[in-house]
């Protein structure tokens, strides 16, 4: 069953006073009889302290038990002041007829208090009523306003309106073709199923002209169409379980502001979903744009390059020396090593992006995986002065050994690429707090200011005149951060760059076991 809500509570506290008539009766009797009793033994017949006395029991019954006991008090009041305190005693009978003034004044003199007391208990009730509907609504719209998704902007409505109508709530929104579709049907009553004549009826409402969009349904739902800036958004269905609550104004008017707070809720999260959409649509069609055009250079030029050089081993097979035919196979080879890598780096990326790639950790020798990058680039590296220092407690990290090395050959090729022929490079390892720093640093041009975390990103070259598609550096992000790493650049003093790259241990280096000959030894 649904929380009563406050509106529930109040009709039934409006139903209970209706029938509350002969409480009020015998309220009034008692507070009559009590002031009867004080001025009989404690005023001594004083017929203005008796009347003030009186009147004083009326405001006290007009505070606390209302408008109908408060009027009942004055009219007993008048009636005990003429039985005990007016000559004849204990008689009706009046033998001064100045005394009926006094009576005309004690009545009118109580009803006004009546009258008075009562605008002030209704002025009250109706402000802690507007103090309960703002904070309902202050409630929903603060909740509003968090939710992201359609379904959460559905359950957090359909919850405070169940509880403030005391009803059961369906949110019916516009999806495709016009169509109203339920939303967050775990937030509906499974009991009363959506039918179509309400779906028809529903559409039948958004329709319509006028403003609100108030109707009732084939059962007699009460209806409300939900229109914002843009246009319609749905219909909130209310099945009330409080009879005519709706037909007060007031009620139908919370009614319509809530609605209005929904519907920008929708339209909200709609242009937010729309955003999104049309984010990742201009971001696509960037990547899209930029890996063509990386593609159509970047591989072209390889493939013309090869395709050139065997074209003139094919029409020139025997007039070609043999350092010439040598020249050109070497062209061949270094332009199929240079398309390797970029098809490599492609779909290394992609792998990366796709979320395929997972670090096989073990512990390794990181001078091993240093040397083999080394080797591979020996040709690129020939004549250019190359110191690898690795500190002893810094040698063993738990890495994927292939995974590393795709990023020691991404970063020495990088330094190759930007750096003049001669020029020397350092990469450097030393044990730091949780793990091992690692850096590669050249005497490059460096890197251009505001551009040490642009780099990073894909398709993103420093110079235009540098081969390369933008996707080593990303490359290298992407495997770091599959073993827990980062990496990061800074220029160096002198000039140069500096690509540092943190490998954490969450654990202690492992005991290295001897053989057991040398154990023995």
């Amino acid at each position: 069953m649904a929380e009563e809500s406050f509106l529930a509570r109040q009709h039934v506290t409006m139903v209970l006073r209706r029938t509350s008539t002969g409480l009020s009766f015998l309220t009034a009797v008692a507070v009559t009889a009590v002031n009867t009793g004080i001025c009989r033994l404690a005023l001594d017949h004083k017929l203005p302290d008796i009347v003030m006395m009186y009147l004083l029991g009326v405001v006290v019954t007009a505070m606390r038990f209302g408008y109908v006991a408060s009027v009942t008090t004055a009219a007993l009041s008048v009636v005990a002041l003429d039985f005990f305190f007016t000559p004849p005693y204990l008689s009706f009978a009046v033998t001064d007829k100045r005394y009926y003034v006094t009576f005309a004044i004690m009545l009118l003199v109580a009803l006004v208090i009546s009258n008075l007391m009562q605008r002030i208990r209704r002025s009250a009730a109706a402000v802690r009523e507007r103090e309960a509907r703002t904070a309902r609504l202050y409630a929903m719209s603060r909740e509003l306003t968090i939710a992201r998704s359609i379904d959460d902007i559905a359950r957090v409505a359909c919850r405070h309106l169940g509880d403030t109508f005391g009803s059961s709530v369906s949110l019916l929104l516009l999806g495709a073709r016009d169509t109203l579709e339920l939303a967050a049907p775990a937030a509906a009553d499974k009991t009363a199923p959506i039918s179509p004549a309400l779906l028809e009826r529903g559409r039948e409402l958004l329709g319509g002209e006028t403003h609100p969009l108030h109707g009732t349904g084939p059962e007699g739902e009460e209806l409300l169409g939900l229109r914002a800036p843009r246009g319609a958004m749905g219909v909130l269905v209310l099945r009330c379980g409080v009879p005519r609550l709706l037909q007060n104004p007031s009620n139908r008017e919370l009614l319509e502001v809530y609605g209005n707070q929904i519907a920008l809720a929708v339209e909200r999260a709609r242009l937010a979903d729309d955003a999104q959409r049309a984010q990742v649509d201009i971001q696509r069609e960037r990547l899209r744009n930029a890996l063509l055009s990386s593609v159509s250079h970047d591989l072209r030029t390889p493939l013309a390059v090869m395709k050139g050089a065997v074209t003139a081993l094919i029409d020139g097979a025997e007039d070609l020396s043999a350092s010439r035919r040598q020249e050109y196979l070497e062209t061949i080879s270094d332009e199929a090593n240079r398309l390797n890598r970029l098809v490599r780096n492609l779909l290394n990326m992609t792998s990366i992006e796709a979320g395929a790639i997972r670090a096989r950790k073990e512990w390794q020798p990181l001078e091993e995986v240093v040397g083999v990058a080394l080797n591979r680039l020996e040709d690129p590296l020939r004549g250019r002065p190359v110191n690898v220092e690795i500190d002893p407690d810094a040698n063993l990290v738990p890495i994927d050994a292939t995974l590393l090395e795709q990023v020691f050959l991404n970063l020495v090729e990088n330094a190759i690429r930007y750096t003049p022929a001669d020029a020397p490079l350092e990469i450097r390892a030393r044990k730091v707090d949780g793990g091992v720093e690692v850096d590669v640093m050249d005497r490059g041009p460096g890197i251009p200011a505001g551009h040490e975390e642009q780099i990073f990103e894909k398709f993103n070259r420093t110079s235009s005149t540098a081969g390369g598609m933008g996707l080593g550096l990303t490359i290298c992000r992407g495997i770091l951060a599959v073993h827990g790493g980062k990496i990061w650049c800074e220029n160096r003093d002198g000039g140069g760059a500096s690509f540092c790259f943190f490998l954490p241990r969450e654990t202690e280096v492992p005991a290295m076991e001897l053989p057991e000959a040398v154990a023995d030894a």
